[in-house]
């Protein structure tokens, strides 16, 4: 959706890319222009996508949508076909319209249409096989003469008018640049209902859309697909036609209006075919757009060729500048108020997630956000390197709340949380770790080409599904933590060398010690052993909250890292420095979980000893509750489980108990939470 881009930190990010400078021109051939606009500060790399749609939808973010029971009665039929007749007034902030409906019924007697529009338009008359019409809120309840049955076509048409709605409700903008008038939509996520009727839920898409918009003659009005005519009429006005011949679905449909200066560029798909970039600028801004688009046939080279064919290439793509500092990915034309190569990345990668296969639900506009903006971070290794990928990956490593799924769509605000744009390019980044490049990649250009999903819907259980399809292995482990849980891993780890028959085995521990409203993170982790004499990567399944596994090699490592390459969204603490036969020393963790229902899991930590560590469990008034003893403590981690029953196996009641450990000199006491 909708972007501006700003350097998140311009002082900390340009000082590493100064430094970078000389080994990218080692590393990779690019042309001077290429590397002014990727270095340049005014154009940016890392563009904060989801703080600027959030800023950009400021003035609407606590905006709600409230329909009525009567909105159900739209799934008993399907659209097929708008077409919408717009003549705009720039003087009085006024539109006129029609808008075609046709359809097909999925009931046998479909006796009403219901369509969505704003009470701020008025409609004046609709006209088919109608017997009545009437207000309800935002809707339009049309009787029709006689019902229709299953499969069976229906036509209609609305006559409306009114000065749309942009202010606390979004949807459709009256504007100046240089003292001419700008006129913009921006529908995402339920607001083409504002500027004209119809169905407005992403999961019913027409097969094709015209749009003919008359405006006055010195002005360009430009949308989706292929512009068909440009009609001369008496008034000094001119009609466009455009005519969109896929799929689309409401939000999507664009109209962007004032007088444009234009400009192509050319992708060149094939040996013998290209397709025309048309891009739509403010006269004064012509030469900056120039500079900064200039890689737009780069990017969509690359993308064609990483996801699959640009999906609209019998059309066009091309940029539409607006007034707002983001951008929003309309159908075969992004609309755009600043031009910085994340954005640029991020708008045109929507084309592909988002417009060819766009989520059903607002509940996972993250299978919209988070795919473009993972995209962004594929292009800047495309064209940067593996390295700067990373570091790009780092900049949306953010402290989230919440899930990536959201529950509550009536607010933009809640739709539109950054959790979607970043740690939903962070799913895709672990994903592609847990499959492999050459497994995740070969499922995205499925994926896409898939005719399941191409000029549909989808959702998250359904990619998953395809995923384990592709991969041919069950990722329910992965996915359900993430998009619907909260959270990440929290890893705490230690290790200890010891000695073999010609090797060493190093110990290592993981705890998962994220708060116990979170859930255990199965992942699987690369761990990086270093010594002066060399290096090696392990790869370990973590599917426990605690852990140990051996790792057996032919050096003495002197250091041992987690993830050294960042291919989890995680927080981790290393415990002690591996020093041999200390293993950290002793340490009596938090039980987990706390609070606790059933069973609760306490871990110690302990060096070579040979004590026999006891725990005892306390009520909150002192008495002792139960005491239990390891006989075979082992160097490292070990466990001790508690089910809630005292030491004549009596279920305790619910309260707060204090548990502490003895073992040789150490002491140390916590408490805990039992519930039942």
């Amino acid at each position: 959706m909708i972007i501006f881009v700003p350097m998140p930190n311009s002082g900390e990010l340009m000082k590493y890319l100064l430094y970078r400078i000389i080994l990218i021109q080692i590393l990779i051939t690019l042309s001077p222009m290429v590397i002014q606009a990727q270095f340049s500060e005014k154009a940016g790399h890392y563009e904060d996508i989801a703080e600027i749609e959030k800023n950009k939808n400021a003035w609407r973010l606590d905006t709600k949508v409230f329909t009525s029971n009567l909105s159900l009665q739209m799934q008993n039929y399907e659209v097929k076909y708008y077409r919408l007749n717009l003549n705009i007034d720039p003087d009085e902030s006024n539109l006129y319209g029609s808008v075609v409906v046709q359809g097909l019924s999925q009931i046998a007697e479909l006796d009403s249409i219901v369509l969505t529009l704003n009470m701020s338009m008025q409609v004046d008359s609709v006209a088919g096989n109608i017997h009545s019409w009437q207000r309800d809120d935002d809707l339009i309840i049309i009787r029709l003469n006689s019902p229709v049955g299953l499969e069976a076509p229906f036509s209609l048409e609305v006559f409306y008018r009114g000065n749309p709605q942009a202010g606390g409700f979004g949807g459709f903008g009256f504007d100046e640049q240089d003292d001419e008038p700008v006129i913009w939509s921006l529908s995402e996520p339920y607001f083409a209902r504002n500027w004209w009727p119809c169905k407005d839920f992403p999961n019913d898409k027409a097969d094709s859309v015209d749009i003919f918009i008359t405006v006055p003659e010195n002005l360009t009005a430009v949308s989706n697909g292929s512009l068909k005519s440009v009609t001369t009429n008496s008034g000094n006005t001119r009609t466009f036609h455009w005519h969109e011949k896929y799929p689309i679905t409401t939000y999507l449909v664009s109209v962007a209006i004032t007088n444009y200066a234009k400009f192509s560029q050319w992708f060149k798909y094939s040996p013998t075919d290209s397709m025309e970039i048309t891009n739509y600028i403010y006269p004064s801004d012509l030469d900056f757009a120039k500079e900064q688009l200039a890689s737009l046939p780069d990017m969509l080279s690359f993308f064609h060729d990483t996801f699959g064919p640009y999906p609209f290439i019998d059309e066009k793509y091309g940029v539409a500048q607006f007034p707002w500092g983001g951008g929003m990915e309309h159908q075969t034309i992004s609309s755009q108020g600043s031009f910085g190569e994340s954005l640029n990345a991020h708008e045109l990668a929507h084309q592909w997630f988002g417009d060819l296969i766009t989520t059903a639900n607002w509940t996972e506009i993250w299978m919209n956000e988070g795919f473009a903006a993972y995209s962004e971070a594929l292009y800047f290794e495309h064209v940067l390197g593996k390295e700067y990928y990373h570091i790009y990956m780092g900049f949306k490593n953010k402290k989230y709340e919440g899930t990536i799924f959201r529950a509550d769509t009536t607010s933009v605000g809640s739709i539109f949380n950054r959790i979607v744009y970043d740690k939903g390019a962070w799913v895709l980044h672990m994903l592609r770790h847990v499959l492999g490049d050459d497994t995740f990649f070969g499922m995205l250009k499925a994926y896409v080409g898939d005719p399941r999903f191409a000029y549909g819907n989808t959702s998250t259980q359904r990619f998953r599904e395809f995923c384990e399809d592709y991969a041919g292995r069950q990722l329910d482990w992965f996915f359900n933590p993430w998009i619907y849980g909260t959270g990440r891993p929290v890893y705490e780890y230690s290790w200890q060398t010891s000695t073999g028959m010609d090797e060493f085995i190093v110990t290592l521990h993981i705890a998962q010690k994220q708060l116990a409203e979170h859930q255990l993170f199965t992942m699987p982790l690369d761990i990086l052993l270093s010594s002066d004499t060399g290096d090696t990567t392990v790869t370990i399944l973590n599917d426990q909250i605690s852990q140990d596994f051996e790792i057996r090699t032919n050096f003495e490592p002197t250091s041992v890292v987690l993830d050294d390459e960042n291919w989890v969204l995680k927080t981790v603490t290393q415990i002690g420095d591996g020093a041999p036969g200390s293993l950290n020393g002793y340490q009596l963790r938090q039980n987990y979980p706390n609070p606790f229902t059933e069973t609760t899991r306490i871990e110690l930590q302990l060096p070579f000893t040979t004590a026999k560590p006891v725990l005892k469990i306390y009520d909150i008034r002192g008495l002792l509750v139960k005491q239990m003893r390891l006989n075979l403590p082992n160097p490292g981690a070990n466990h001790f489980t508690w089910d809630g029953r005292n030491g004549e196996g009596q279920t305790v009641a619910s309260g707060v108990y204090c548990y502490t450990v003895e073992v040789d000199d150490y002491f140390s006491k916590k408490k805990m939470v039992y519930l039942h």
